[in-house]
């Protein structure tokens, strides 16, 4: 057998580069459809997540702080807030030596302890999250004529975690919806409709 010099150059044909391209297309035109809606729904998560999550936040700050705190859903603007229901009246130059002198006559430790993290407890900023891509479309809370179904409203957690039970319904321009559901001790059920 003899050995021919290489007188072709190695590469790819066009034949086989179309063939490649061909192959991409029909997969991306095939994967798209899919990708999409998990965008969709992404974007549906992220919204129904943002307003666990300040549930979450507004029961946890309620009772680490001994402090009745409000969780406001406003369709109108589309935002999720927790503030504390009823704002702490601002500190007296005096209060803190009258605080020191207190705790220096309290023996009983409990009330020193309660008067330190009083003392050193930082001032609550309200927390407002605007959702993106989903809308608030329902809120209902239990015993409020009936459950009568609002576009916004407001939930007190207390000291103790406990809330009034609730439902919200987010939905994004799909016409799929998020359904979240918080009983009174606080525990969420979150259910997705459509698509």
């Amino acid at each position: 057998m003899r050995w021919l010099p290489h007188s072709r150059r190695h590469g790819f044909t066009l034949v086989e580069i179309l063939m490649v391209l061909a192959i991409m297309g029909i997969m991306t035109i095939v994967t798209m459809p899919s990708l999409v809606k998990s965008i969709r729904g992404n974007r549906l998560r992220v919204g129904s997540r943002t307003i666990v999550m300040a549930a979450n936040y507004a029961r946890t700050s309620a009772i680490l702080r001994n402090q009745e705190m409000k969780l406001t859903l406003n369709a109108g603007n589309n935002q999720v807030s927790v503030d504390p229901l009823r704002s702490a009246p601002p500190a007296l130059p005096g209060d803190q030596v009258f605080q020191a002198e207190a705790s220096a006559v309290t023996t009983n430790a409990a009330t020193e302890a309660e008067a330190d993290s009083q003392a050193n407890a930082a001032p609550f900023t309200s927390i407002t999250r605007t959702l993106d891509a989903v809308k608030i479309e329902s809120f209902s809370v239990e015993g409020k004529k009936g459950g009568v179904k609002d576009e916004s409203g407001t939930v007190v957690y207390q000291s103790n975690g406990r809330c009034t039970p609730f439902e919200a319904t987010v939905v994004d321009e799909f016409g799929s919806r998020m359904i979240i559901t918080v009983d009174g001790i606080g525990s969420i059920k979150v259910v997705q409709k459509g698509e």
